[in-house]
C-alpha cells in the first residue's frame, strides 16, 4: 500500500511531498521538498508521482495507491485529467506500466 500527501505554501510556492510504502515486512516513509509548485493539487500529484517512482525503483510489482485528494484520484481512475494535472497524470500512467497491478483509491482525511 502506498499513501501520499503534500503540503503547499502559496506565498513561496514551495511544497513538501510525503509518502509511505507499506509492504508485508515494513513501513517506509519518504519526503521531498519541491520549489515552484503552482497549486496544492499539483503538489498532491507530484507526491503521488514520487511515490509511484519509488515503488518502481524498489521493484514492487503490485501497488495500491491512496490519496485524500479526490480530484487527483478521479483524474487517474476516470481518465479525465484537469489541464493543470495533465503532465503529472501522464507521468504516473507511464510509470505504472511497469507494474503487474495498480489501483488508485480515495481515502478520507
Amino acid at each position: 500500500m502506498v499513501r501520499s500527501d503534500a503540503a503547499w505554501n502559496e506565498t513561496n510556492k514551495i511544497a513538501g511531498l510525503g509518502w509511505t510504502i507499506k509492504t508485508q515486512n515494513r513501513v517506509s516513509s519518504f519526503s521531498s521538498p519541491m520549489r515552484f509548485v503552482g497549486s496544492p493539487l499539483i503538489a498532491e500529484g507530484m507526491a503521488l508521482r514520487e511515490a509511484v517512482e519509488k515503488c518502481r525503483d524498489l521493484g514492487l510489482t503490485k501497488i495500491r495507491c491512496e490519496s485524500d485528494w479526490a480530484q487527483l484520484i478521479k483524474a487517474l481512475t476516470f481518465d479525465h485529467p484537469l489541464a493543470e494535472l495533465y503532465g503529472i497524470v501522464a507521468d504516473i500512467e507511464a510509470i505504472t506500466l511497469s507494474f503487474d497491478f495498480v489501483s488508485f483509491t480515495w481515502i478520507s482525511r
